[in-house]
Parts: C-alpha cells; sequence; structure tokens
C-alpha cells in the first residue's frame, strides 16, 4: 500500500474577546500617520525595505520535502507558526528594534499576529503606529501588566505553538516571573524568546553632518552611545590622533560609523551610515516562526 503523508492540519488561533477594548482604532493609525513628518516616515520606509531584503517573504506557507534512504523514507512538513505575539513597551518603541522582530514575523506569513505594547493608549508614539501601518501590521493593543499576564495565560492554554517575542527588559522580567504565569507557560508549547537589547553601543563621527542625531534618536530611542569623533553640528575638525584608535579597540554590541570605517573596530554589529537604523536580532533563526513535522517510515 501507498504510504500517506498527511500535512498539518490547520489549527486556528483567535485573540480573546476582552482584547477588542484594548485594540487601537483605525482612526488613531490615520491621525498618527498623518501627523508624522514626510522625512521620518521616508525613515520608517527605508528600514521596511532593508527588512524584507533581510527576511524575504516565504514563497509557499507549507512546505515539504521527501528524503529516501536504502532503510527509511523521512518526509519534513514545515508550516508556519498558527499565532505569534509581540510584546513591546516603552523602551522597544524604537523602529530600528521593534521592526526587526516583527517584519520577520509578518514574511515568515504567520496567520495571527498580535502586537501588545504595556501602557496606556494614549502614550503610544505615532512612529510605532506609522510602523505598524506601512508594513501592514493592523492589530495593535496596549494593556497593563495584569491584563498582559491574562493574554499570556489565554496563549498557553490554547495548547498551540505560538511564539512570543519580548524585550529583555525589567519590566517583562518581573512580568514573566510571576508563579502562576511562569507555569502555565513552562506546561504550554509555547517559543517564548526573549530578545537582548544591545548594551554597549559606539557612534564615531568623521564629519560633523554625518549621523545627524535627531535620526538617530528617531530610530534608536532612547539607546545610549559613546559618541566620538567630530561633534555634530559643529565646524569642521580633525579628531585628536589617538581618538579612533582609543574607540576602536572597545568590544561592543553596535558601532555607528562612516562606511570608509565599517570594516573596522570590534563591535559584534556595525551600521553604516547609509544604513543607520539597521539592527538584527541574533535569537530570530530563519525558521523561529515555524512548526515542522515529520514522518519516518520504511523504505518500499
Amino acid at each position: 500500500m501507498e504510504p500517506c503523508y498527511p500535512c498539518f492540519e490547520p489549527v486556528g488561533w483567535s485573540p480573546p474577546d476582552w482584547l477588542d477594548e484594548h485594540l487601537l482604532t483605525d482612526a488613531r493609525f490615520a491621525k498618527a500617520y498623518g501627523a508624522l513628518a514626510d522625512d521620518r516616515r521616508a525613515l520608517l520606509k527605508c528600514l521596511i525595505a532593508r527588512q524584507y531584503v533581510l527576511a524575504p517573504p516565504t514563497p509557499n506557507a507549507t512546505r515539504a520535502r521527501e528524503d529516501r534512504f536504502d532503510l527509511f523514507t523521512v518526509r519534513d512538513i514545515v508550516q508556519p507558526a498558527p499565532f505569534a505575539v509581540l510584546l513591546t513597551e516603552d523602551l522597544f518603541d524604537a523602529p530600528a528594534f521593534f521592526l526587526s522582530a516583527l517584519l520577520p514575523v509578518l514574511t515568515a506569513r504567520v496567520p495571527q499576529v498580535l502586537v501588545c505594547r504595556l501602557g496606556n493608549k494614549s502614550a503610544v508614539p505615532d512612529s510605532l503606529l506609522v510602523a505598524c501601518e506601512l508594513c501592514g501590521q493592523e492589530s495593535l493593543a496596549t494593556m497593563s501588566p495584569a491584563d498582559m499576564e491574562r493574554l499570556l495565560e489565554h496563549c498557553a492554554a490554547a495548547d498551540l505553538p505560538g511564539v512570543v517575542l519580548y524585550p529583555d527588559t525589567p519590566a517583562f522580567r518581573r512580568l514573566l516571573a510571576r508563579p502562576a504565569l511562569r507555569q502555565a507557560l513552562d506546561a504550554s508549547s509555547l517559543r517564548l524568546t526573549a530578545l537582548r537589547m544591545p548594551r554597549r553601543c559606539g557612534l564615531w563621527r568623521d564629519e560633523p553632518h554625518q549621523f545627524p542625531v535627531e535620526d538617530v534618536a528617531f530610530l534608536y530611542g532612547a539607546l545610549a552611545f559613546d559618541c566620538a569623533g567630530a561633534v555634530p553640528g559643529g565646524e569642521k575638525s580633525s579628531p585628536a590622533a589617538d581618538a579612533w584608535k582609543h574607540f576602536s579597540v572597545v568590544a561592543r554590541d553596535m558601532n555607528l560609523l562612516p562606511h570608509a570605517r565599517t570594516g573596522q573596530g570590534r563591535a559584534r554589529l556595525t551600521i553604516g551610515e547609509a544604513c543607520l537604523g539597521q539592527w538584527r536580532w541574533p535569537e530570530i533563526a530563519s525558521d523561529h516562526f515555524t512548526q515542522r513535522r515529520q514522518i519516518f517510515s520504511a523504505t518500499t
């Protein structure tokens, strides 16, 4: 008899009904879009375009492969995870960090994607709403820690291999350490992934006009940089002879450098001026948002 290789039965997931009152309205998205200046929207569009290159859309939602060996046959079936929840807070509002987490979820064709931010609706910045709008993410909710705990318990109770991403910040460490929630998450099929924010970052300017302060602040938020070289907005002058030497030998999570220096320094991630706003989460692998089923059978 010819063996049968069933694919996953599609299992849907829905957020709880009470979440509706926490969702931001279309009118709020539209208001944010109109309020954000054209040059700020252009920065977001460039950032989204580069993220699409790094994480291109999956051509097919379901992929199957069969390998035949002398002793057995294995069929590998891969589908998107049934849902993904991206948790955020004010420290994660920076488009560089937020979009580099959201876009890989969307391009993996996860059918249900929800963004949840700690805090009040009035505190959501326009940049976050416009970032969602530009990449097609229409579900953004705001809630208290208690409501977010309730949401995560709902996700855990579904017993589905959903994905939860969250920034590794004090607020979320406290939330996820709550005993009842921790127990529910540990017993669930969820994949929880903490995104480690960069802790030491450097910025070097050869010319005062490089890396405009307002652009760096808009894209990277409140991230603190060790700045050296030319003074932004000042007169053109040559930095001290040994300044670059001292700057370049420091090991950092990220450096922002002029194009001519991007091959130098000891940062784990170096961003040239033309790619300002770029970031890549090492915790998110290419298959992070998939579920896999493997079937071993005798070769016939």
